[in-house]
């Protein structure tokens, strides 16, 4: 069914799974001719984390809860947790009998201060957004994720400039799929996105703003095109006011998130939820509540903690799939 309404809650449930060519080209026809198989979640759309925070701080804030920003610096633990914080240029120590981890990039940089160490790594991944004047995409395309993998298209001119420099000779091989696009601002809006986390497995150590490749527009357009052969009216005429950012997915080897009981006592996890954590707040921040307070939780609560490295079982399986799902 097309998508009459932005209202998620009265499109069907389920997924359709379309085969074919011209299937496939009658639904989506800014579509590459060659997608033979594809993929629909009904019930997708987006959802703004910035007003999905300001929602829960409105909702907690008469139920006595305060929000503070500092910069964690040490955590100490006698008979309470003694937080070191810096805040507007001073230092003060926050008395707790409980702390939730739920630093993203940082949770192993948070779990070393009181003596932990957890199985998290980061992968920076990068974005652009500009504005569709040439109107390359639907606005009623759903968010699209291109999952074949690809060798990026380039002339012979610049095959032969790519291989001459061994930090770009990598752009030449065979590269991994992923790659994303979706509109942005709605039906009469004019942006979209792009995103591709082709660096899936080079990790990095954190810092609050991370150093982008300057090259990365160009090479997710040129590999977004594949999919959409509109977006190669862009190469080398991006728009000047695009917007190219980046931030970081902190995951777990296999990719799975942690939450619930650290190992040090009194210590709660809402971690590693790689790039579906606005996807998964809410559910975890319901897992991890009930992990503190000791309410009954579902059976797989306990794949989803630290826990799960003690199942010898579920590892192993884990890692003989050799698989890990990566928006």
């Amino acid at each position: 069914l097309p998508p009459h309404s932005a209202d998620w809650q009265s499109a069907p449930d389920g997924v359709d799974v379309l085969l074919g060519r011209d299937l496939i080209q009658s639904h989506y026809p800014n579509f590459d001719k060659d997608v033979a198989t594809a993929l629909h979640i009904r019930r997708a759309g987006d959802i703004s984390g910035q007003q999905l925070g300001q929602y829960m701080l409105e909702t907690m804030r008469p139920l006595g809860a305060q929000f503070q920003q500092a910069k964690a610096l040490d955590i100490a633990k006698t008979d309470r947790f003694a937080v070191d914080v810096l805040a507007d240029g001073a230092r003060q120590t926050i008395k707790a009998d409980i702390i939730v981890n739920a630093a993203g990039p940082f949770a192993a940089h948070v779990a070393a201060m009181h003596g932990e160490a957890l199985p998290i790594v980061n992968v920076l991944q990068q974005k652009i957004a500009f504005a569709d004047r040439s109107r390359a995409v639907d606005r009623k395309m759903p968010f699209a994720i291109d999952l074949d993998g690809q060798t990026l298209a380039w002339s012979d001119d610049e095959r032969e400039a790519l291989a001459a420099a061994p930090e770009f000779s990598r752009l030449l091989a065979p590269m991994p799929g992923s790659i994303h696009c979706r509109p942005d601002g709605g039906d009469h809006g004019e942006w979209i996105k792009l995103g591709w986390a082709f660096n899936a497995e080079q990790t990095t150590e954190p810092v609050r703003e991370p150093e982008l490749n300057p090259y990365f527009p160009e090479v997710v357009l040129r590999a977004a095109s594949r999919l959409q052969p509109k977006l190669a009216h862009y190469l080398g005429a991006l728009p000047r006011d695009r917007v190219h950012y980046g931030g970081y997915y902190p995951m777990t080897r296999e990719n799975w998130p942690l939450i619930g009981a650290a190992k040090t006592p009194g210590v709660f996890l809402a971690a590693a939820l790689s790039g579906y954590g606005t996807m998964g707040a809410c559910a975890t921040g319901d897992l991890c509540a009930r992990a503190i307070v000791g309410a009954p939780a579902p059976a797989f609560a306990r794949s989803l903690s630290l826990a799960r490295y003690d199942d010898k079982a579920l590892m192993a399986e884990l890692a003989a799939s050799g698989s890990r799902g990566l928006l």
